[in-house]
């Protein structure tokens, strides 16, 4: 791998950090622009694999709402982000549902769940 530049906003404390990064083989050689240490270990991540959290909504039948918001459970790979999405696009959960209930586990192979962020009583129609 070249030498690369890469800049980062570092999201590990409330301040972000704008940190521009020098790095060859995913190692760092130079960075300017952190104002603290905790931006070292998002930066490596960033470098190795950059990770995220997914947040979305997933349909929901017999409930007020025709859609639920869910996230994954942990940090997934950003790559794999497009694949997850198709899967979750498929999903349809039945009211009622329970903050935290899984929607998916193990979504796409990352040991991460999809869960509701927020429970929904099921509703007559």
């Amino acid at each position: 791998m070249a030498r690369e530049k890469r800049h980062f906003t570092c999201v590990v404390c409330p301040v972000g950090c704008e940190i521009d990064v020098e790095a060859e083989n995913g190692a760092i050689l130079s960075m300017e622009g952190n104002r603290c240490k905790k931006w070292e270990e998002f930066v490596q991540q960033e470098l190795r694999e950059p990770m995220r959290v997914l947040t979305t909504t997933v349909r929901v039948k017999d409930a007020k709402w025709p859609v639920l918001p869910v996230r994954t459970d942990k940090a997934v790979p950003r790559r794999l982000i497009p694949e997850i999405m198709k899967e979750v696009s498929r999903i349809e959960m039945e009211a009622p549902v329970r903050i935290s209930d899984v929607a998916v586990a193990d979504i796409a192979g990352t040991g991460a769940d999809v869960v509701a962020t927020r429970s929904m009583e099921r509703v007559s129609r």
